[in-house]
């Protein structure tokens, strides 16, 4: 029934699924994070020549949500492969990588700030915990703020005040003293 396909969504979109990838520092973290779900080997690459011409990044967002970027260029041709790079970037925002997280092309493809693409990247391995439920992982980071939001906003409305206006709730809980209407203060 529609029950079961409900709970199975849920169970989907844990977020403690999979694995965490942890490394020694950023680069590596995003690295290894990169190399799992690309299968794709940095060797003794350079990160920004390992990823430059964008067909890593568009492979990483396909392993996450298949079709996401359905053209990705093989062409040495730098506008093709700025062409890859600016896909993967689209792809980030679609799957839940807020703008001041975004990197710009030219930060990667010129080598510009490259901590800049891998904060991204770092991102992306975040967030794709809410974004992509049919994502089985690895991750990176910990489990997105906007879960742990969720969850107090839940665990508010089970308080023993409960039924009560908010804002007198809120000040029972903080211990200050309320006046109750029709009453003297």
């Amino acid at each position: 029934g529609k029950g079961s396909a409900k709970a199975a969504g849920v169970a989907a979109c844990d977020p403690n699924r999979g694995e965490t990838i942890t490394g020694a520092n950023l680069e590596e973290e995003v690295t290894l994070w990169i190399q799992a779900v690309s299968g794709d080997s940095r060797g003794d690459e350079t990160f920004g020549k390992w990823l430059k011409d964008g067909r890593v990044l568009c492979s990483v967002a396909n392993k996450i949500q298949p079709g996401i970027i359905p053209n990705v260029n093989s062409s040495k041709m730098p506008f093709k492969q700025m062409e890859n790079v600016t896909a993967f970037i689209q792809a980030c925002r679609k799957l839940g990588v807020l703008e001041k997280d975004v990197f710009s092309t030219v930060d990667l493809f010129e080598a510009k700030n490259l901590a800049s693409v891998q904060r991204c990247i770092f991102n992306l391995g975040a967030a794709v915990r809410r974004t992509a439920p049919d994502f089985q992982g690895p991750f990176l980071g910990v489990a997105q703020n906007a879960k742990v939001g969720d969850k107090k906003r839940e665990s508010q409305v089970l308080t023993q005040y409960t039924g009560l206006r908010q804002d007198i709730a809120d000040e029972l809980r903080s211990g200050h003293n309320v006046r109750v209407a029709g009453q003297g203060p």
